[in-house]
């Protein structure tokens, strides 16, 4: 039986110290094949405690290649080379992302380069993009900060998510995120407490107000942020009259996908 579409949030943290909250991950369920998206430091353990091994990710697409985002890959495609994987798995991300991943190939492990890989660089701004052989289309759009930054949205006839990644205030937030099912959006920091280039109530609010999504999850949650729920009402407070629901999202919480207010009474829904 295909499971339901549905994105589940395995790391709703930052790279700083969280014993709740780990480093960005995410798990996307699309027409039975399931998507890694981003894979920060314990990503792999997640990924075990759900029954899941490197045979059952079909692709892995990065927002950005920052140390909270990316080094569980290398992890990932050791597993996949010893358990002898011989289905392609897809690897997303910027353009040079191929020559920049071969680069830490040769230096961490170079027989990576044995796994049966495909490659998709997609710059912002361009045309959706298939995910080859997945139920799914990715589009990028430009975010504001570094490392080859994108905002990412996945789509299929029935819904659409979009993805922050790490950016700064932009109104390219706002168009990848427009009538989206859920904007899975980070939040990192209080509107007090500066953090560089990342969104913090405010100008989380300001993007939802622009955008309209169905719904909101807030990810990327530093230790500023007591618990996932006051990011939220952090959020609620700028959005005052807007009924677009806005949840803090934990590790294993579960967005459902067509985005259904019953399926998520009070809350996110948790995986077991």
């Amino acid at each position: 039986m295909i499971e339901p579409d549905r994105w589940i949030v395995l790391g709703s943290g930052t790279l700083e110290f969280q014993p709740e909250r780990g480093p960005s991950c995410h798990l996307l369920h699309a027409g039975g094949e399931r998507i890694l998206v981003d894979s920060g430091p314990g990503c792999l353990q997640r990924l075990a405690r759900r029954g899941l091994d490197s045979n059952a990710i079909a692709a892995v697409v990065h927002s950005h290649l920052h140390l909270d985002h990316l080094p569980d890959l290398f992890p990932l495609l050791f597993h996949a080379l010893i358990g002898a994987r011989t289905e392609p798995l897809l690897l997303a991300g910027a353009p040079g992302h191929r020559q920049r991943l071969e680069a830490m190939f040769a230096a961490i492990y170079p027989r990576l380069t044995d796994l049966p890989l495909s490659w998709l660089e997609q710059a912002p701004d361009e045309l959706p993009r298939a995910l080859a052989g997945l139920d799914a289309s990715l589009t990028a759009f430009p975010a504001e900060h570094s490392q080859h930054p994108r905002i990412l949205r996945f789509a299929t006839e029935a819904w659409s998510v979009a993805y922050s990644g790490d950016t700064g205030p932009t109104p390219a937030l706002a168009r990848a995120a427009a009538g989206a099912d859920w904007l899975v959006v980070e939040c990192t920091a209080p509107d007090d407490v500066p953090r560089g280039r990342h969104l913090s109530p405010r100008s989380v609010a300001r993007a939802v107000l622009a955008a309209r999504p169905k719904a909101v999850a807030l990810v990327h949650l530093s230790p500023l942020w007591a618990t996932p729920e006051h990011a939220a009402s952090a959020v609620r407070e700028h959005l005052r009259g807007v009924d677009i629901p806005v949840f803090g999202a934990r590790d294993g919480s579960v967005l459902p996908l067509p985005y259904s207010h019953s399926m998520v009474p009070g809350g996110l829904l948790e995986m077991s």
